[in-house]
Formats: structure tokens, C-alpha cells, sequence
């Protein structure tokens, strides 16, 4: 088990050097005390990483001119893909019983059908189950070792700039934190067996069939033999890459006021193609994967960004694009613009009647909103003794926003209003009695409009 000897401050120790990184991460948002969460396997690493920061702890409460305090708890991710994992799990609630720290045990499914390898998969399942957690920050031990090995393994898969950049130090959005970015293996190593910590070994991490393993077992030991700083160079590379990747975020941001636009639905974010066709083919794909990064998909390959690239520029005005990007989701052109739409099955049909509440969900991905609002919407003396149902278009529905002027179909409508064709049937209506008086996010019948001092129902259809 894990020794709980704690060894003095010295300004060249693993301590010191953890100790100036939170210093540095923690300039930008200063608070008296931070909780950190560490991501704890009970591996060497962060076995390393939680005496570190116990350590610290522990001396910064000591320390009466401290600049902040620290709370320290675990998290243990059991994935099931070990005979031993029930094992870990039981080592690494002993070692937090030892140092008190209190540990959570997070047991999470890893889909070995997903496509993406066991390793991504993995990871993938155990970062979600990380962000669940309540903290300042989620502390993880990769060290300068594996950002070397990461970036090599980019190199072999074709990254760019980005993925080059391998991992960061601090990611203030995923609030993740690896105080030992910058640290060797060698050094974390003896670290260890000064300090007579214990710790797991995951026979996995053997199997050099895994591309990570393969890195560390056999292609690294083979190029450190030739360039003996190979881990440190790599590591100041990863470094390199990340500035370039932030300067060319900057230019993406800057390029993207140009050519970004609103959709028809509030959480639509569109490309303006005219505008985007002014830029040269490496800008125009800088705000591609800048506006594909907006949406929360995974980044295209470099060979689907120039089909990306090439159809929506070149292509017809008229004709019609469906690029696959994800599983579900598309690359969609109406109208000069791009969109990127989730790949849905038509919404089946409903008839809901509305009971007053502020949200209705119609669908997994459809909603209404209804705010009461002076002078906008529904009037509210119209709703009464009427009842708002609620349902899809079924043909032949009219629409009159105008007194005094004749009802349009609401075929003309949407298409007046430039609703892309692949959400028109899923647009819900809402009636009284018979007569058709919203279609959400365009208007109300002119009957039922609320006058500039009636108070309103207005509606707002949101889809995802």
C-alpha cells in the first residue's frame, strides 16, 4: 500500500513543479480554495499525482501566506474490460482510506461494436463519466511521455495542426487540468520509489497490439536511441503545434463574422456560401472546421473537407447537397446557405392539446416555448374559452397574417418565410377550433395577434 511519508519542500521537487503549474492555471480565475478532482486508476502515474497533490495539500494548509487552499477527491472508472478491474477498484479504495480522500467509483459500458477501437472508446466512456462530476477541476496524469507518444501516433493517423497539438495543460471548458504535462516518466518514476508508493500494473499495458503501446514499447526506446531527447523535443513540438492551432482558431473567428448567419430556428448557425467562397481554399477550411467544431462533431478527415469544400462552393445553386459528417448528421445548401442538420426520422404525427405550461415537448428533439409578452403572440383574452391544440401539417392548411388581406397556403408561407424543405413537415401548428392561428417563429393569424397594449402567448419552436 501506498506510504503516506510526506518529503519536504525543495524548489526542484515533483511537488514545487505541480505546485507552480496550479499557480499559473489558478492566475486566471482566482478563489481562495479550489476542489480538484483527480482521475485516479491507481496506476504509477496517478498514484504520483494523487501524493503530489495530498502532499501539497497539506503543506499549503501549513503555509499561512498560501495563495489558495486545496480540496482533493477521486474518481475510479471501471470499465469492465479487465479480470482484475473488481481488484483496482478495491486497491484504490484502500489508498484513499489511507490518505482520507474521499474516491467515487464511476462503473461505466464500453461498446466494443462502436467503430472507434477499444482505446477511444474507453476514453471516450471515462472522460463523460468525469465531466459529470462537481469541481474546479479534473486532474489527470498524462505526463511529457505521452504527449510525445500522442503526437506521433497524430502523425501516423494524418492530424493537422490541431490534433499535432496533442493535449493541453488546461482546458477551462472541459475544466481539465495535467499538472504533469511537462514531467518525464523517469522522473515520476523515481518519485515513486523515493516516496515507497505502490501501485497497479494493467497487463494491457503490455499488448503492444494497441497503437499506444506499440509507440511505447517498441517505436520510441528504438528513436531514443538515436535522439536521446526525443520526449522533450516531441513535447515542445506538441507546444509549437498548439500556438499555431490557437492563431489559426483566431483567424477562424475573425474570418467566420463574415460569412456566420442565423438560421430560420434560433440554435441554427449557418454559412453565408457567397461570402465563404470569397476566402481562399485553406481559409474557406479553417472556418469549415471552425463551424463544424461550433456544432459538436467529430472533425472530418482532410478528404472530406475538400468534398466539403468543393461541393459547397462549385456545386449548382440548385443542386442538392446531403453530405454525411457524422452518423447522424448532415451538410445541407438552401439558399446560399449551409447548414449542418441532424439526420432524423420525420416527427410522427401528434395532436397535443395545450394545458398553459412554458415548454411543450413534442419529439425527442421539438419544443415549444411560450412566453407571456405585451403586445407580441397569441392575445390572451383569445385563449379564454378556447383550447390550443397542437399537430402537423396534413395539407391544404391556410394562413392569414393580415386583416384585410387574403390567407396564403402555408406551403407559400413557409416558402416565403425560406424554411429549408427538410423542416417544413416537421414545422408543429397550433389551432383553435379549426382555424390555423401560429405557425411558430413566423407570425400569428392577424385575428388573434395581440394588440401593442394586450398582453400575449408568444411561441417559439425550437429543434434540435
Amino acid at each position: 500500500m501506498a506510504s503516506s511519508k510526506l518529503p519536504p519542500p525543495n524548489k526542484s521537487n515533483l511537488i514545487t513543479r505541480v505546485n507552480t503549474c496550479l499557480t499559473r492555471v489558478f492566475h486566471s480565475k482566482p478563489q481562495a480554495s479550489y476542489h480538484l478532482v483527480l482521475a485516479y486508476s491507481g496506476g504509477l502515474d496517478s498514484t504520483v499525482l494523487l501524493h503530489v497533490l495530498i502532499t501539497l495539500q497539506q503543506q499549503l494548509r501549513a503555509d499561512k501566506d498560501a495563495q489558495f487552499q486545496l480540496s482533493i477527491s477521486a474518481m475510479h472508472v471501471h470499465h469492465g474490460l479487465s479480470a482484475h478491474a473488481d481488484a483496482w477498484v478495491t486497491h484504490c479504495q484502500q489508498t484513499c482510506v489511507q490518505y482520507g480522500v474521499p474516491l467515487q467509483v464511476e462503473y461505466v459500458q464500453v461498446n466494443r461494436q462502436s467503430g472507434l477501437g477499444i482505446e477511444a472508446t474507453a476514453r471516450n466512456a471515462r472522460y463523460a463519466a468525469l465531466q459529470q462530476v462537481s469541481a474546479d477541476f479534473i486532474c489527470l496524469a498524462h505526463h511529457q511521455d505521452d504527449q510525445a507518444e500522442t503526437l506521433l501516433l497524430q502523425l501516423m493517423r494524418g492530424a493537422g495542426v490541431k490534433g499535432l497539438a496533442g493535449m493541453a495543460e488546461v482546458d477551462l471548458i472541459q475544466r481539465l487540468l495535467r499538472p504533469l504535462l511537462n514531467i518525464s516518466r523517469q522522473d515520476i518514476d523515481m518519485y515513486a520509489q523515493a516516496n515507497q508508493l505502490q501501485w497497479i500494473e494493467d497487463d494491457s499495458n503490455q499488448n503492444t497490439d494497441l497503437d499506444r503501446n506499440f509507440m511505447r514499447h517498441q517505436v520510441m526506446p528504438l528513436l531514443a536511441t538515436r535522439y536521446p531527447s526525443l520526449h522533450k523535443t516531441l513535447s515542445r513540438t506538441a507546444q509549437h503545434m498548439a500556438e499555431a492551432n490557437d492563431l489559426l482558431t483566431e483567424l477562424a473567428q475573425l474570418d467566420v463574422a463574415q460569412v456566420l448567419v442565423s438560421g430560420e430556428q434560433s440554435n441554427q448557425r449557418c454559412l453565408a456560401i457567397d461570402q465563404l467562397a470569397t476566402f481562399n481554399a485553406a481559409r474557406a477550411k479553417n472556418v469549415l472546421r471552425w463551424w463544424i467544431g461550433l456544432h459538436n462533431v467529430m472533425m472530418p478527415n482532410a478528404e472530406l473537407l475538400e468534398q466539403i469544400w468543393q461541393q459547397l462552393i462549385h456545386a449548382r445553386a440548385d443542386a442538392s447537397i446531403h453530405i454525411q459528417i457524422a452518423p447522424n448528421q448532415l451538410i445541407k445548401r438552401y439558399l446560399g446557405l449551409a447548414y449542418i442538420v441532424n439526420d432524423i426520422m420525420p416527427a410522427e404525427t401528434y395532436h397535443v392539446l395545450w394545458q398553459g405550461e412554458p415548454v411543450v415537448q413534442l419529439t425527442p428533439v421539438d419544443r415549444l416555448i411560450f412566453e407571456p409578452m405585451k403586445g407580441q403572440g397569441i392575445a390572451q383574452n383569445k385563449l379564454a374559452n378556447h383550447a390550443l391544440r397542437i399537430r402537423l401539417r396534413e395539407g391544404r392548411e391556410r394562413f392569414r397574417p393580415e386583416l384585410g388581406r387574403p390567407s396564403r397556403t402555408l406551403k407559400h408561407i413557409l416558402q416565403t418565410h425560406k424554411i429549408p424543405p427538410w423542416q417544413r413537415g416537421r414545422v408543429p401548428l397550433l389551432f383553435i377550433d379549426e382555424t390555423l392561428v401560429c405557425i411558430p417563429n413566423i407570425g400569428v393569424d392577424a385575428s388573434v395577434a395581440a394588440q401593442p397594449e394586450e398582453m400575449g402567448v408568444l411561441i417559439r419552436w425550437e429543434c434540435i
